[in-house]
């Protein structure tokens, strides 16, 4: 029987191919995708994070977090005591709150499990060694027992998962020696915060439907929204325009089917011509100025027109028609006048 050999299989791993004999060479054994990363792993506000000029490195600042650009991108922990494993001393966990003195069980994560710790990978090269609590900090965490730094060869800390880890029991804690760390951890978005997980964010918000894209959501423009050589189609939503233009140009259109509403409270521009297949009402008074060309009528029915009567609450006001210079043609009850002028009759 083939025996697991833990060598090879990393280092198939390093090379991006599968593991599964440990007599097969690396050469016959297929390229594949090795690393199960989730989008939740995945950090999408990383270029906020400062490479130089750290902001904390003091304990007035502790739990202190930097923001860039409005978005909270760092805490600050300085010197949080750390939880060791009830196994041994020489592994502990950055919990929030700190965990028992006796130590937790290293099996399972516990609820309070700090991850996501920024590394010195991200600063600059000359940062590389410098520690969260120097003059000038670097991301390098800093850690002590019982109040004495310890050199970086004695441990090694993950800052993906919270975990410290003391090269051995020599250079270990002893009971009842407690361990602190000061640490930068990642407080930024996640990709999974914004296309997978819901919530305030870009998330499903537009989604491929066949031939477009559609959504769900609520959609606001601070900016201008352009619609070149196509339609801005409405079905049974509402427009709202409030203390602004809605410009509609050639070549484009807007079209409003199935009672959908468009309240506009500011104006409406159109340079172009309105179309309505169906009926328009309009509450409030109407005026049509023909302003391009006084050879051409300012309004043109075709078809049959009926003027009648309105009612206003208990008013009602008579139906009416007024031309200016001869008067008004108007409901019996009225008595109007029209002037029909000299030989009329």
């Amino acid at each position: 029987m083939a025996a697991i050999d833990s060598t090879k299989k990393s280092g198939r791993f390093l090379q991006s191919r599968r593991y599964t004999h440990d007599t097969f060479t690396d050469a016959q054994e297929a390229f594949t995708s090795v690393l199960d990363i989730n989008a939740s792993e995945i950090y999408i506000d990383h270029g906020l994070i400062p490479s130089s000029g750290l902001p904390y490195n003091s304990l007035g600042q502790n739990a202190s977090i930097y923001s860039n650009s409005g978005q909270q991108v760092m805490k600050y922990y300085y010197r949080q005591t750390m939880t060791k494993s009830d196994t041994n001393n020489e592994v502990w966990f950055f919990l929030v709150p700190t965990g028992s003195t006796s130590g937790i069980g290293a099996s399972l994560i516990n609820g309070g499990q700090q991850i996501n710790f920024i590394s010195p990978k991200y600063s600059i090269s000359s940062l590389a060694n410098s520690n969260t609590e120097d003059a000038t900090p670097g991301y390098g965490v800093k850690v002590l027992i019982n109040g004495v730094q310890q050199s970086v060869n004695n441990y090694a800390f993950d800052y993906k998962t919270g975990v410290l880890q003391f090269a051995s029991t020599a250079v270990a804690p002893t009971s009842g020696q407690v361990v602190t760390i000061s640490a930068y951890q990642y407080v930024g978005r996640l990709l999974s915060s914004q296309i997978g997980g819901g919530g305030s964010s870009i998330y499903d918000i537009f989604k491929p439907t066949g031939s477009f894209f559609a959504t769900t959501n609520d959609l606001q423009v601070t900016g201008s929204l352009k619609i070149t050589s196509g339609s801005a189609t409405f079905v049974g939503s509402n427009i709202t325009s409030n203390n602004s233009n809605v410009y509609l140009t050639s070549g484009s259109g807007l079209y409003i089917k199935d009672n959908a509403l468009v309240d506009i409270t500011g104006s409406l521009n159109m340079s172009g011509s309105v179309v309505i297949r169906g009926d328009l009402t309009v509450e409030g008074k109407t005026t049509l100025i023909q302003k391009l060309d006084p050879n051409i009528e300012s309004l043109v029915v075709s078809g049959a027109m009926s003027i009648v009567q309105n009612q206003i609450n208990s008013q009602v006001v008579a139906a009416s028609l007024t031309i200016q210079n001869l008067g008004t043609w108007a409901d019996r009850s009225n008595n109007s006048i029209i002037d029909c002028g000299d030989g009329f009759f």
